[in-house]
């Protein structure tokens, strides 16, 4: 899968409402069980409460160390079991397990609470051994760069590949978080499909 891939299907949201609510989505667990994204010392309590303001309580949840948003918006089709982790920008964005980056755009600057801004998401994708990938999402510009990684290198479980920043479709400050597998369903006209996160907890 390419960046083509995913700028193509991101530009589809009714497409994408349409079959939003099918049980095809739910496709189980991770194979792989993933270290959090994000440093596990910080007080990421303390700030997830101040960006949850604004968010339907019912929209929030804890996990781990962090407070979470499940994003109803967006977060549909195969993109269900996606993670808002609020956490601030300038925030370390980790590897979540060993593995190869395939994709990273990270010239995108622009963001804004609209889906017109969807395709000036920065992103890195990584494959893992398992087959599954991993995606971070909403990126500080040149934050991968500046890491010193490109695309084709390997990077180990709790890497640092980038930084927390708005770029794309978001109003506030978080890491949008998927892991997913490339297939095509019966009944979805994706490649890609999400799966619900086995976290390790330290």
């Amino acid at each position: 899968m390419n960046s083509s891939t995913f700028k193509r299907k991101l530009l589809n949201m009714e497409e994408l409402r349409k079959i939003a609510d099918s049980p095809i989505w739910n496709q189980g667990d991770s194979k792989g069980v993933y270290n959090f994204p994000l440093p596990q010392v910080g007080n990421f309590m303390e700030d997830g409460k101040k960006l949850a303001i604004g968010i339907p309580e019912d929209e929030t949840y804890i996990i781990g160390p962090y407070y979470a948003a499940t994003s109803p918006q967006s977060h549909i089709g195969p993109y269900k079991w996606a993670i808002d982790f609020l956490v601030s920008d300038g925030t370390e964005v980790l590897a979540a397990e060993d593995g190869v980056i395939i994709e990273a755009i990270d010239g995108n600057f622009a963001w804004g609470d609209s889906e017109k801004f969807r395709d000036q998401l920065n992103y890195i994708t990584i494959k893992h051994a398992n087959g599954e990938f991993s995606q971070y999402c909403h990126l500080t510009t040149q934050s991968f760069c500046q890491t010193g990684l490109k695309v084709g290198d390997s990077v180990k479980k709790g890497q640092q590949i980038a930084r927390v920043g708005k770029t794309g479709w978001t109003d506030r400050d978080h890491l949008h978080f998927i892991v997913f597998r490339v297939e095509q369903l019966e009944g979805s006209p994706y490649r890609f499909y999400s799966l619900k996160v086995r976290f390790h907890y330290l």
